[in-house]
């Protein structure tokens, strides 16, 4: 029996070498993002373990059914039409669901599961969490999610957690439709004049598109790319430090703004003890002699205490829903306006992309990370931002309890 694989074209083949746990390709139209799936679908099947295939509407799966008989038929064993399963003389098994009805893939288990077209599975969330992912519990499976991107949704935040280095079981590609070297460039270029320019970013250049709920309007373009370290401290310079503190799951970030608005450091980090994120503040803050303001609210207030006994010079934030209102309005405007220069950290920026306006069941906007996110980044820098934009002058803040030590 021979069985033949499409060969992968290269920037197929690093996505297939650098695989992880869970995997997210962005990519635009033709990518070949469906190759892939089947790549990693027949690998696992002909090894003798079971595979999961989902796709957002029966209709869209029927094409890849059809491509993947074809394909394994030397190999099947069996191949249930009505059930969209393949069974493989090695012992290997491929499951075909619609995410129409997620719930019916409870009771089973797999070594892998794809994802095709994820962006669009309606409550992608939901689908994943409470039918999917359990069914790779067993084996200790792993998943690809592979689509084209649909604005700031599940998918996107998915994509979020493989760029961040606290995520070390995921990974993520970004992959444009001109990365596949079999598509002619003249027609991606023709596809350019004739989309709108928000529809071919999307489509084509596989970007994640703001949507109208987003509060920070701008980041791409005060972020400087690939500037990732911290800029050493400059003599005679002012320098304004935000803190937000961990609750629970949550990270203690550190966030240090020069006076024209310069981002020159950024650290974040979680499950270390009070102690250590005390002594953490206090190193930062003495090596750029840096003026503090602090989350001072619930737990935040003891932290606050300790740091101005140590000699900082440091100020409280107490956190309504008003001064919150105050205080993402001022980074808004900052960003926007330009008045901001950021370095480039993924977490961050996915945060400041992902915070959004919500409307409450009492009928009240909210402003805040989606569920599933932190928005840990975006409140360090925002507290950094307001006590830049105060002037360092200022004693102390008009919002929030506290003085200079």
């Amino acid at each position: 029996m021979d069985l033949t694989l499409p060969r992968p074209h290269p920037n197929q083949r690093r996505v297939l070498t650098e695989t992880r746990r869970f995997n997210v390709v962005a990519c635009g139209r033709r990518f070949g993002k469906t190759s892939i799936g089947i790549n990693r679908m027949a690998a696992t099947a002909l090894a003798g373990q079971p595979v999961g295939w989902f796709a957002p509407t029966y209709k869209m799966l029927q094409e890849v059914w059809r491509e993947s008989s074809n394909l394994l038929h030397s190999v099947a064993s069996r191949s249930l039409v009505g059930e969209h399963r393949i069974e493989l003389v090695t012992g290997g098994v491929v499951d075909m669901w619609s995410l129409d009805s997620p719930n019916t893939v409870r009771g089973r288990r797999y070594r892998r599961v794809i994802l095709d077209e994820a962006a669009i599975v309606p409550d992608l969330e939901q689908a994943w969490n409470e039918a999917i992912r359990p069914t790779l519990t067993d084996m200790q499976g792993d998943a690809f999610f592979l689509s084209t991107p649909k604005g700031h949704n599940y998918f996107w935040r998915l994509f979020c957690r493989g760029e961040d280095p606290e995520y070390a079981d995921h990974i993520s590609w970004s992959m444009p439709t001109t990365a596949n070297p079999l598509i002619a460039a003249g027609e991606v270029e023709a596809a350019r004049r004739e989309m709108p320019d928000r529809s071919y970013r999307q489509e084509y250049l596989a970007e994640f598109i703001e949507d109208g709920g987003g509060v920070f309007r701008g980041v791409s373009e005060v972020v400087d790319g690939g500037r990732s370290d911290s800029d050493p401290p400059m003599p005679g310079a002012d320098y304004m430090m935000g803190v937000d503190l961990a609750r629970i799951e949550d990270f203690t970030v550190l966030c240090v703004l020069a006076a024209n608005g310069r981002q020159v450091y950024h650290e974040r980090f979680n499950q270390i003890s009070w102690e250590r994120q005390i002594q953490s503040v206090i190193r930062v803050a003495g090596q750029y002699r840096a003026r503090v303001l602090v989350d001072s609210t619930g737990v935040g207030d003891p932290i606050f205490e300790a740091l101005r006994r140590a000699g900082l010079n440091v100020s409280g934030y107490q956190f309504t829903s008003q001064s919150k209102e105050a205080l993402i309005d001022a980074l808004a405007m900052g960003i926007e306006q330009g008045g901001l220069r950021l370095m480039d950290v993924p977490a961050q920026t996915a945060e400041l992309q992902a915070f959004q306006y919500e409307l409450t069941p009492a009928r009240h906007v909210r402003m805040g990370a989606p569920s599933g996110m932190h928005d840990d980044c975006v409140i360090a820098l925002a507290l950094a931002n307001w006590g830049r934009s105060l002037g360092f002058a200022m004693p102390y803040f008009g919002i929030g309890k506290g003085r200079p030590g």
